[in-house]
């Protein structure tokens, strides 16, 4: 990969440069190359685990009112996911493509919507959902498929296409956990190595 404008950074100082060392500090324009928990390296290859994504408690469709911006609306989700400014989720149903924004604090949402705003130059509306405890399924879709009907819960999908389970509180969790022991909820999401996540 060809790096361009490579800058150290030292305080508020910032100088170009060709040749860095262990312990500097470089700052690197982003071509949408990089994303959190990225290594850049010279030589054998290496792997590490990814970053884990723990539970949101804030959901909401982010829906784009503009056909004519879709293209910006879609660069501007995916930047912004790989950033790690907010998750992204996708209704389990195929026909319902608009993203699901999934935060910690209301904040993040809009910070989202005004960057889309001043970036990308796209308005966007908000749709809140009823939930506040995301779970994400262990065994995926199969282990989803033999428990059956659930009830007082949505599955959705995260950005690597795994199924998550949204409830509206703690109790209904607790309630579908008593019910189906066999199907195992976990907090934080499984950790993804080598695998890219679904675009918009």
């Amino acid at each position: 990969m060809r790096l361009s404008h490579p800058q150290k950074l030292f305080g508020q100082d910032r100088e170009s440069l060709a040749e860095a060392y262990p312990g500097d500090v470089i700052g690197l324009n982003n071509p949408g190359a990089f994303a959190i928990g990225d290594t850049i390296y010279n030589g054998q290859k290496l792997e590490y685990e990814g970053i884990p994504m723990f539970s949101p408690e804030l959901f909401a469709y982010l829906r784009n009112p503009n056909p004519s911006k879709f293209k910006q609306f879609r660069k501007g989700v995916n930047e912004l996911r790989e950033e790690g400014a907010v998750q992204i989720m996708y209704s389990a149903d195929e026909s319902k493509r608009d993203p699901i924004l999934a935060a910690v604090g209301q904040l993040q949402f809009e910070v989202v919507q005004f960057r889309l705003q001043n970036e990308y130059g796209v308005e966007t509306l908000l749709d809140p959902l009823p939930y506040s405890v995301a779970r994400w399924v262990e065994g995926g879709w199969e282990a989803l498929q033999k428990v059956g009907r659930l009830f007082n819960t949505v599955a959705v999908k995260d950005s690597w296409g795994r199924p998550v389970l949204l409830f509206r509180n703690e109790w209904n969790c607790q309630q579908v956990e008593g019910e189906h022991p066999e199907l195992k909820l976990k907090k934080v999401a499984p950790v993804v190595s080598g695998q890219e996540p679904e675009a918009l």
